[in-house]
């Protein structure tokens, strides 16, 4: 069988799909992957390789990542379309036929329009790329909390003031603090940082690649909503604070209370939001039923379909 994975307008959506492209591969499909114009993700998937002109897939796996929902069908009239549902889709396009959510049946959406709550279910694996740096993997005796900021240029991530705010409301809950943050932008931010920053600094980096496993030695994160944190988070039994206004995240982990969810626009100097936010971060450390919440989360996760087996599914679906 002939299966093209494709998310044309976003590159995290293409890696969310990597292990289930990959296990289809090593089932013996031909598959092809497709990211958005001049992104050469294929060769990053083992057993992948992008679609060559003329070729024509039997299944087009595609994100729904707010393109048109038409799209995928036009540009492979013969191949039947199954869309990808990712967890901050905001397609407002009609429903397809099948939809795949690689969330576990808490995490989707209600009923409404865009809403997949029977959509066939898969794994995502946690992801235990790279090694923590030594100073991270020192015996630690206080609770931890992971900060990400989100890509850096994105419309969600938070500015230097505002990763002051969270730093701050944390710390004062007598906590260490581990900040995802690019090496390259570090220096930048310390100096925004202040004190905070300097020598001596109670705030701890790490590369975003290792939100694995930062995430894994973590009881709370505070991050910007992204699918990928979310999820990740979420496997791991990590208790969640979303700093963001439209995503969808925050209000589904606080609709379970595996979270919450607060807007963006509060001032960054007011001594009454980082309260607010200290009062939150305290709740999801210390309230019992966020970590309870969370850790239910986990398990539903990992009694989601294994990605081989969703790779059976596949076949399934594409024989009837």
């Amino acid at each position: 069988m002939r299966v093209l994975f494709t998310a044309r307008q976003s590159v995290s959506h293409l890696l969310a799909m990597t292990a289930a492209a990959e296990a289809c591969a090593a089932a013996g499909h031909e598959v092809r992957t497709a990211g958005p114009p001049g992104t050469p993700l294929s060769s990053a998937l083992r057993g992948t390789s992008s679609p060559a002109p003329g070729w024509r897939p039997d299944l087009v796996v595609s994100a729904e990542d707010g393109a048109p929902e038409d799209g995928a069908r036009t540009a492979f009239p013969d191949g039947r379309v199954v869309r990808w549902t990712p967890l901050d889709h905001r397609s407002a396009d009609g429903p397809a036929p099948v939809h795949i959510d690689p969330c576990p049946p808490g995490l989707r959406g209600g009923p409404g329009p865009g809403t997949e709550p029977d959509a066939l279910s898969v794994r995502q694996p946690t992801s235990h790329a790279g090694q923590l740096p030594y100073e991270l993997r020192e015996p630690h005796h206080l609770l931890r909390v992971c900060l990400r900021p989100g890509p850096v240029g994105s419309p969600e991530s938070w500015t230097p003031e505002r990763l002051l705010l969270v730093a701050r409301a944390a710390l004062g809950l007598d906590v260490e603090v581990i900040v995802l943050l690019p090496a390259a932008e570090r220096a930048r931010v310390v100096g925004a940082l202040g004190f905070l920053g300097g020598p001596g600094s109670p705030l701890r980096f790490a590369d975003p690649e290792l939100l694995g496993p930062v995430l894994s030695t973590c009881v709370a994160v505070a991050h910007e909503g992204g699918p990928d944190v979310t999820l990740e988070a979420a496997a791991h039994g990590v208790t969640q604070l979303v700093l963001a206004d439209s995503r969808p995240a925050g209000d589904r982990l606080d609709r379970i209370g595996a979270g919450r969810r607060l807007v963006t626009a509060e001032a960054p100097r007011e001594t009454g939001s980082s309260l607010r936010l200290r009062r939150h971060l305290a709740d999801l450390l210390y309230g019992g039923r966020a970590l309870a919440t969370a850790q239910r989360l986990r398990s539903a996760i990992a009694a989601l379909p294994s990605p081989e087996a969703f790779a059976g599914g596949l076949e399934d679906l594409a024989a009837r």
